[in-house]
């Protein structure tokens, strides 16, 4: 490697870091903690014995790289901004991390010929069957869409296939990020692995015109990046999507958009209306309306996240107030156990993080570093504490592997709080609650009805 880059890039291909391994368990376990449900979507897709570059959608900063490589088996090296390299602190660190500087114009024009290097040790990760993480957006963006994909992987991709005869296999992998909410603790994840592309299949072109086969291969990876998410042209629309899936809670899972997994409708959603915004754009802005209507009225009566009110009778909904809140009542002493134990720690995170945060995008993430660090910190300084007192490391080993679960269970506990909250300002409405009621039940099923009607189309 040319002296030039050695001075801030000194990473030995497959060199094992201790550091490198714990913070993916550690990321591991923190990110599923974070997220409530996670689902990883052809996973086999992902070869354990070819070289390939990972080619994310970018919409999470740091959250972002993080959920892949703790979630995926291989050991993967990361393209990351250059700027971040010039403190020689970071510079250890990073290389630690397996972190490969790329410079962009904007930033460092002064280093952009050092991405020829680069460029060559990628080449170098490929011919060792090494596993490599591209954003090929070069950018982050929290909204619903997909940035115009850079050159620079393609070009990796097939200059190291050109070096090799187009003997080394690359597979590049599309990988869809799927966040119900990103920012938000316990929300859902999807991660959508997309079919390999094989770099080799662009032999012919790229030895009769090299940049026509670069470009063809990038939009053959953006094609198949936008199968594994969500795009939303007017991001306006997001507020339809979300709220024809409120429209259909406490309905059967089985309805008309549900493919499997929460993302997937979502897709099925918004695919509907871009159709029928196409055909009858003035049909659909009179529906639109009529949903952002009965979606208010959820709201003003406070059972929103618990839509499913409207499908039960009175007597039932009494029925489940009285059983749950004995239910609380019951599991009451346990969490104010769990509660006075995670308090701190879950105020101190929330508070940091806001301090700490400048932009939405990196919420996320910096939250779940934060939290993982701060919870870490309380956790064994607890453990000690009990294990002071017990004098038992029975005792203390117990404390220390339920004491996360404890956070989630009181966690979990005031949210059953809320629901119980909602039912009850449901039943309060009282008399006025049937002709509420009936309306929002007419409202609901005509809703239905045309979304039914327009999706036969």
């Amino acid at each position: 490697m040319p002296p030039s880059l050695k001075k801030t890039f000194k990473v030995k291909l497959y060199t094992r870091s201790m550091l490198y391994g714990l913070l993916k368990f550690a990321l591991s376990y923190a990110t599923r903690k974070y997220f409530v449900h996670i689902n990883i979507l052809n996973e086999d897709k992902i070869p354990a014995d070819k070289p390939v570059i990972l080619l994310p959608n970018h919409r999470s900063a740091f959250m972002d790289p993080i959920v892949i490589a703790s979630q995926i088996k291989r050991t993967t090296y990361f393209l990351v901004r250059g700027e971040s390299f010039n403190n020689p602190t970071m510079v250890k660190l990073f290389n630690r991390l397996k972190m490969i500087p790329i410079y962009r114009r904007e930033y460092d024009p002064d280093k952009i010929g050092q991405n020829k290097d680069i460029f060559k040790y990628c080449h170098q990760l490929m011919e060792k069957k090494g596993c490599l993480m591209i954003f090929p957006e070069g950018i982050c963006q929290t909204k619903y869409t997909l940035a115009p994909l850079k050159a620079g992987t393609a070009r990796i991709a097939l200059e190291a296939e050109a070096k090799n005869d187009y003997k080394l296999d690359i597979h590049l992998i599309p990988v869809g990020i799927n966040y119900s909410n990103p920012h938000r603790f316990r929300g859902n994840l999807t991660i959508d692995i997309g079919d390999p592309i094989k770099p080799s299949d662009y032999k012919a072109r790229y030895e009769e015109n090299q940049w026509e086969a670069v470009n063809e291969l990038t939009a053959s990876i953006e094609e198949e990046l936008l199968k594994r998410i969500v795009t939303v042209e007017d991001q306006d629309q997001i507020r339809t999507v979300i709220n024809i899936e409120k429209l259909y809670q406490g309905d059967t899972p089985n309805h008309v958009f549900n493919n499997g997994d929460w993302h997937q409708t979502r897709k099925g959603i918004n695919a509907f209306i871009d159709k029928n915004k196409k055909l009858d754009d003035d049909a659909f802005k009179q529906f639109e309306i009529r949903l952002s209507s009965y979606v208010g009225t959820l709201q003003r009566l406070g059972v929103e996240k618990n839509a499913s009110l409207i499908n039960q009778s009175g007597r039932k909904i009494s029925r489940l107030i009285v059983l749950k809140f004995l239910m609380l009542i019951v599991g009451f002493p346990l969490f104010i156990v769990s509660f006075l134990l995670h308090v701190l720690p879950f105020q101190m995170t929330r508070i940091l993080s806001l301090k700490v945060v400048k932009r939405v995008d990196f919420m996320g993430s910096v939250s779940m570093a934060l939290g993982l660090l701060v919870f870490t910190i309380f956790g064994t300084l607890e453990t000690y504490f009990v294990h002071q007192v017990f004098q038992n490391w029975w005792i203390t080993a117990g404390f220390f592997l339920i004491w996360p679960s404890l956070g989630l269970l009181a966690y979990g506990y005031l949210a059953e709080w809320v629901k119980l909250r909602e039912a009850y300002r449901w039943i309060r409405v009282g008399t006025k609650r049937l002709s509420i009621l009936k309306k929002l039940k007419k409202d609901k099923k005509a809703l239905l009805a045309y979304l039914e009607s327009a999706q036969a189309l």
